[in-house]
């Protein structure tokens, strides 16, 4: 593959695109030619990277087997970004600022290098693709089938921070420098709207196709009002504004920068609080757009600092967890954590992604990949599988013809006339066809015969080989995994590769060693009182013998509390200025199997500009709510050492929905 370096002049520029055509491994993709190989985007599979051998990957999506490795050689080793929500793949070399397009029809790459200055980010949407470099803040819109520069840059002149394209095909970059977000349409700048203090910790993400500023200092998300700019091209409305902020509670703050992804499908916003193993769910549109949070608490999973942006699909919230080299998942629905995805054993840097309603999840250091469906079943990709590397061969060819020794010239003999279906040349000789010319016996009681019999050497015939029954293999070392519960565990022990398994040896640090029935997969319960961390390994033992351990599996044996219930407001004193409310509550129902306890933030003051404030109690009473002065909007969420359970807010509009009592009692 080449590519060239990018001149002075767009029209240089323009100029400089070389095609190659990739170097394609086709895995036996319905026996299809590489010239007539086509790969759907909308096969529901992915493209995936793999660093080592510097091979983009494709997934099929109904299979989950690899279909095509395209290399890109000179990126080998590299960090790279990849696009795949336009009309083309695009490639981008994160160390050499290069861009590369894999055209799914035909395998061939076209390569640019862009960022001369700097790192560039590749946005794409259907037709649309920008290359932002993120130190300048250089835009330039290119075409994605071809990498042509399309139109003007845009010299923003401060460095991008981030950057998305909203439903409307307007693009839109952060710009931390200003506090500003700034839209982009038809190669000139449409609008820019205020959200933040210049200099803050500021990015953005796009949801449900809107803009939202994510802002660390405040902190809060700050959606944006977009409608229109892509709509005409004529001059931006006057009224694109921020809209109302949505206040994030603590661990969020000052020097805490918040980790979100580029993008997400939905109106709820996963956001990491960096430094702490805290995930804030963002329900933008909820309590009339004024926004809910919900807090999920990690720690119980045992994760490490090296955590990347949640994506959230389909009712779970997945953590990649760079660190130990797995992604932990948060069930919403069912209020646990399932078992996370294991891939690399060991730290590894792990990319997410979602196509056609499926989480994407892929070690870019190593071979696996996991594709789970939006049911949470979990598929399993080699992408070094040995058939994923092998080219196709031709299996139409036959196998050549047993070999034939052709008789001197004075041996030579024609054979007779009815087995041949035309006459030979002159100087032809002529073998006979071994496929029914009797073989030449003597017979000691004829007379000889007056030419010379022709003679026939044949290859030897083997004697069939000797079959012999070869032992059994060994069972294959046995995979284990956890699932919390409610003061217990639920471990799956599946057999792995090799021979049979009959049963199966369980050893856990909670409840010692169990045989479990094969072939498996067999699950069982494992009591563990109170919130421990249960380790679990197993071997398989089969006609083969026993295997090795497996590798260890864990969880903790607990689960995230359910909601409070029983909720009762008293009121105190004879109204007006020296009225105010108590609030009280019963446990959940569901303690998780851990000890509960409840963090209470406190926000609205009814005079001044107090600050909300977040306080963790046991004692399960909010004193001089609604009073004058007070706060006037509570939100209580239970949590134990698994995480945080559903919230409870509690304000001057709805407490009235509570059971209330007057304690007042009039002199």
């Amino acid at each position: 593959m080449r590519s060239l370096r990018r001149g002075r002049s767009l029209r240089a520029l323009s100029a400089a695109v070389v095609a190659s055509v990739a170097a394609v491994t086709l895995l036996g993709f319905l026996g299809a030619s590489p010239g007539t190989a086509v790969v759907q985007l909308t096969d529901g599979g992915s493209w995936l990277w793999s660093t080592a051998k510097g091979w983009v990957t494709h997934v099929n999506g109904p299979s989950g087997a690899p279909d095509f490795n395209v290399e890109l050689a000179a990126s080998r080793g590299h960090r790279v970004e990849l696009t795949q929500d336009g009309v083309s793949v695009l490639v981008t070399d994160l160390e050499t600022g290069v861009v590369s397009r894999i055209d799914p029809a035909t395998m061939e790459l076209v390569s640019r290098s862009f960022g001369q200055s700097g790192p560039v980010r590749v946005v794409a949407l259907g037709e649309l693709a920008y290359v932002i470099e993120t130190t300048t803040g250089t835009v330039t819109r290119i075409d994605p089938r071809t990498l042509d520069i399309i139109g003007e840059q845009v010299l923003l002149g401060t460095p991008v921070t981030g950057s998305g394209l909203d439903a409307d095909g307007v693009l839109w970059v952060s710009l931390a420098s200003r506090g500003d977000l700034v839209a982009i349409r038809d190669g000139r700048v449409a609008t820019t709207v205020s959200v933040a203090a210049p200099g803050a910790g500021l990015t953005m993400t796009v949801a449900a196709g809107r803009p939202v500023a994510v802002d660390a200092d405040r902190p809060a998300l700050v959606p944006v009002a977009s409608q229109g700019l892509g709509r005409t091209s004529g001059q931006a409305d006057e009224d694109q504004a921020a809209e109302r902020p949505v206040a994030l509670p603590p661990p969020a703050g000052p020097g805490r920068l918040l980790v979100v992804a580029p993008a997400v499908e939905g109106r709820v916003v996963p956001v990491l609080v960096a430094g702490t193993s805290t995930v804030l769910l963002i329900d933008l549109a909820a309590d009339d757009g004024r926004g809910s949070v919900r807090q999920i608490e990690l720690a119980g999973q045992r994760p490490s600092t090296e955590l990347g942006a949640p994506l959230i699909a389909a009712g779970r919230v997945y953590v990649p967890d760079n660190g130990s080299g797995q992604v932990l998942v948060y069930d919403q629905v069912a209020g646990r954590f399932d078992e996370p995805i294991h891939l690399s054993g060991g730290p590894g840097m792990l990319t997410l992604s979602v196509r056609n309603g499926t989480v994407w999840v892929n070690d870019v250091d190593g071979t696996n990949a996991v594709a789970v469906d939006p049911d949470g079943q979990r598929r399993r990709v080699d992408k070094y599988a040995p058939d994923a590397v092998v080219p196709v061969v031709d299996t139409s060819a036959k196998a050549p013809p047993p070999p034939v020794t052709v008789p001197s010239a004075s041996q030579r003999q024609l054979p007779p006339p009815e087995r041949r279906s035309q006459p030979p040349g002159p100087d032809t000789p002529t073998v006979p066809d071994q496929r029914t010319a009797p073989i030449p016996v003597p017979n000691p009681t004829a007379t000889q015969s007056r030419r010379p019999q022709q003679t026939v050497t044949r290859s030897p015939v083997a004697p069939p080989p000797t079959t012999t029954t070869p032992p059994p293999a060994p069972p294959g070392a046995p995979s284990v995994s956890l699932v919390s519960g409610s003061g217990a565990v639920v471990v799956t022990v599946t057999a792995g590769a090799g021979g049979p398994a009959t049963q199966f040896a369980l050893t856990t640090d909670a409840g010692g060693t169990a045989v479990l029935p094969g072939p498996g997969p067999v699950s069982t319960t494992v009591e563990a009182a109170g919130c421990q961390q249960v380790l679990a390994t197993a071997t398989a033992t089969g006609p083969g013998g026993t295997s090795v351990a497996s590798a260890p599996a864990q969880a903790i044996s607990c689960v995230p509390p359910g909601q409070i219930q029983d909720v009762l407001i008293t009121g105190h004193g004879p109204g007006g200025g020296g009225w105010y409310t108590d609030i009280t509550w019963e446990p959940p129902a569901n303690a998780g199997g851990g000890t509960v306890e409840y963090v209470v933030t406190e926000s609205e003051y009814s005079s001044g500009s107090m600050p909300p404030r977040t306080y963790t109690t046991t004692t399960r009473t909010v004193s001089n709510f609604l009073g004058n002065p007070g706060y006037r909007s509570v939100v209580i969420t239970p949590r134990n050492e698994a995480g945080s359970g559903p919230s409870t807010t509690i304000n001057s509009e709805n407490y009235t929905s509570y059971r209330y009592y007057d304690s007042y009692v009039p002199p």
